[in-house]
């Protein structure tokens, strides 16, 4: 009896899901999945508190199952509401072989790296930071952690996931700036200055549009906007934590709104401005940009 209720159990879990996968109208499913998944994140994460985990940790062990569960049912979803079975294909991650999908990701990281380059060059010129030069192994893994962590999870639901599924219902275009919007507003801001909650929503608006127009460039290939997001993440993560330390005097709208004492610069006028530039040429370069698929 006992195997019987597990295996009726099983299959209510799974009409369930297909009835969700089906709701209409279509965009309910789509606004309601990544929250649903983090509330089951989220109870699966309540029995660390018996360990005295701290909150900080435990809102990352609800976030690190969220997406377990997102990269578990990704391929159910596409296949029950769209038919297709290929949904890592479809998404970038499985494009192309290892070694040129490896090569796009390094070419993403160093990318970022140049972008990096560029917003800190008019930092230096009016002197406002300061060269510690201080090494550590610990803050160089979780640099590298923290990149491919936000890296992978943030592009596969965004440039990936998200912006397939919008392409079902809507242009190229639209879908473009849907997801943009959807990813910069998710982003949760603690900064309360009007100007600088602004310049964070832009800045990320023009990022999750930048990253659309590489993937397109990269006929579908999720990697090098996986190596440029992770890249701008770990690297910023890493010389902001020994490297480097900006001064007092140092004005925000330049170098980013400032969060204990590290700016973000994706709010900065500098970030702003090159990601707005990239986005135009990305999309002149891309002559075929606005057609149904990426292929």
């Amino acid at each position: 009896m006992g195997i019987i209720n597990i295996q009726t159990k099983i299959k209510n879990v799974i009409k369930f899901t297909k009835s969700f996968f089906l709701l209409r109208p279509r965009f309910l499913s789509t606004i309601f999945f990544i929250p649903i998944l983090y509330g089951i994140g989220f109870a699966l994460s309540q029995p660390f508190l018996f360990l005295n985990i701290e909150k900080e940790n435990l809102s990352l062990i609800s976030t690190i199952f969220t997406f377990l569960l997102f990269l578990f049912l990704l391929p159910y979803w596409f296949y029950i509401r769209h038919n297709i079975s290929s949904s890592w294909v479809l998404i970038g991650i499985t494009k192309n072989k290892f070694l040129k999908n490896f090569i796009n990701f390094a070419k993403g990281i160093l990318f970022a790296l140049f972008l990096i380059i560029l917003i800190l060059l008019p930092l230096l010129q009016k002197n406002c930071i300061s060269w510690i030069g201080e090494f550590s192994p610990s803050i160089l893994l979780n640099s590298i952690v923290l990149g491919l962590g936000v890296g992978f999870a943030e592009e596969i639901i965004f440039r990936g996931w998200l912006i397939e599924e919008l392409k079902f219902e809507y242009s190229i275009k639209i879908s473009i700036a849907l997801q943009a919007f959807v990813f910069s507003f998710v982003h949760n801001l603690s900064n309360e200055i009007l100007w600088n909650i602004i310049g964070l929503r832009l800045g990320f608006i023009l990022l999750g549009v930048f990253l659309s127009l590489v993937r397109i460039r990269d006929k579908g290939s999720l990697w090098s906007c996986i190596g440029i997001h992770g890249g701008l993440v770990g690297i910023w993560f890493f010389i902001n934590n020994g490297l480097i330390e900006f001064k007092d005097s140092t004005p925000s709208f330049l170098a980013g709104p400032f969060t204990q004492n590290i700016p973000n610069p994706i709010g900065g006028f500098s970030a702003i401005l090159i990601l707005f530039l990239l986005c135009i040429f990305y999309a002149i370069k891309s002559k075929k940009i606005f057609s149904r698929t990426f292929n």
